[in-house]
């Protein structure tokens, strides 16, 4: 299934498209402290920031659960800092979210961009359906990978 739909960086999408962050926030919380864990911070999107993401402690590690802002797609994270994010995978986790939420992997997030340019105008060769203010962004802040799109700190 497609990752880079219309709207997916926050940008000029489809009307209505925004996800729940109560429901996340919710289901964050009772999802680690079901597993022993706690609950660092939690961030809500913001002007440049177009995702929601919580900081947790479990399984004796510090990790990050990432939400889009605009469609249902969640991913994890080691280390995540504005514009610098390592994804990866937590089978753990994941059967948690996995009802709600359609988990993204670390290898569809590390996906490379396929870049072209063809009489002036960028052509991003993965599967997407972005639209054109989306892929001024991506040009500006040269985007190297899908989730760079999906997980994004553009203003």
């Amino acid at each position: 299934m497609m990752i880079l739909l219309n709207g997916v960086s926050g940008f000029n999408g489809p009307d209505g498209q925004i996800v729940d962050g109560s429901q996340f926030k919710r289901l964050c919380y009772a999802t680690v402290l079901n597993l022993g864990g706690s609950i660092l911070s939690f961030k809500e999107p913001e002007v440049a920031q177009h995702y929601y993401y919580t900081e947790i402690k479990i399984f004796g590690e510090n990790l990050y659960i990432l939400l889009n802002g605009q469609y249902p797609f969640i991913a994890f994270a080691s280390f995540v800092i504005p514009g610098n994010i390592t994804f990866i995978d937590n089978d753990k986790l994941s059967k948690w979210f996995s009802p709600n939420y359609r988990i993204l992997h670390s290898n569809e997030l590390n996906e490379p961009l396929m870049i072209r340019q063809e009489k002036g105008k960028m052509i991003i060769e993965n599967e997407n359906e972005l639209n054109d203010a989306e892929l001024a962004s991506i040009k500006y802040w040269r985007s190297k990978r899908v989730g760079d799109i999906v997980f994004n700190y553009w203003d």
